[in-house]
């Protein structure tokens, strides 16, 4: 099984609440095409008061996020033409997939997630983030700085209650930009539009200064921030 995430680009005249349609609609046709685990991440209207927690450096950012399953990318062609008939233009990357800390994982669901049926609206917000590595820095000392110096450090810093990293293996489309890593993080409501809801600092001004300064000292050493592009983003789990 292989791992495709397509970043893609709303249709100006369109809505972000109908843009946001047309793509939960694809899973038929998706699913014909042999995709499997689609998710759907999309900047729209539940996204206003997170605005200003957008970090993008790109002339024209993207607007969401498709990603799935197939049994080989070679099953790529038929996905991407079902795709690009709701957007004005989509990159596609093969990446692998990492979802570290379960244990971790499992405890903030608790606390903060509640099921949802497939297909509809995930609580809170998922964070989506496209970046470089460091110029001129080895790809072996880049994964220690990403995985082990602050991975660890995710879910002690911040609210999230899910966390995939996603190293990109290649581009799939030729015009696609260089990207060497896609993360996604999930946070609960109170992370929407608010600091202190972001870094679970409970009201604690100086808690959540010293979160805030040491999450800016650990993606340093690992993160390219003039290729930083960082939307966040409504979730659908559309299948399995």
């Amino acid at each position: 099984m292989e791992k495709i995430m397509f970043s893609l680009w709303r249709p100006e005249p369109q809505s972000a609440a109908a843009w946001r349609q047309s793509l939960m609609a694809l899973h038929g046709p998706l699913q014909a095409c042999g995709a499997k685990q689609m998710r759907v991440m999309v900047v729209d209207e539940a996204m206003d008061k997170a605005s200003s927690q957008r970090i993008t450096f790109s002339t024209d950012p993207l607007d969401g996020v498709i990603s799935l399953w197939v049994d080989s990318t070679s099953m790529l062609a038929p996905i991407k033409a079902l795709i690009e008939q709701h957007v004005t233009r989509l990159h596609a990357y093969l990446v692998c997939e990492s979802e570290p800390y379960p244990q971790e994982r499992k405890a903030r669901i608790e606390r903060f997630s509640t099921e949802v049926p497939l297909g509809q609206r995930s609580p809170g917000m998922c964070q989506v983030a496209l970046f470089r590595k460091p110029a001129g820095m080895d790809f072996e000392r880049w994964m220690v700085n990403w995985r082990e110096g602050h991975g660890s450090k995710a879910y002690p810093l911040q609210s999230i209650y899910g966390y995939r990293q996603n190293l990109v293996v290649r581009p799939l489309t030729l015009d696609a930009p260089e990207v060497h890593a896609i993360v996604e993080e999930q946070f609960p409501a109170i992370a929407i539009g608010s600091a202190d809801g972001f870094y679970d600092a409970q009201g604690n001004e100086e808690l959540l200064r010293q979160r805030q300064k040491y999450m800016s000292e650990s993606v340093s050493p690992f993160m390219d921030f003039s290729s930083l592009d960082c939307i966040l983003t409504s979730f659908y789990q559309v299948s399995v």
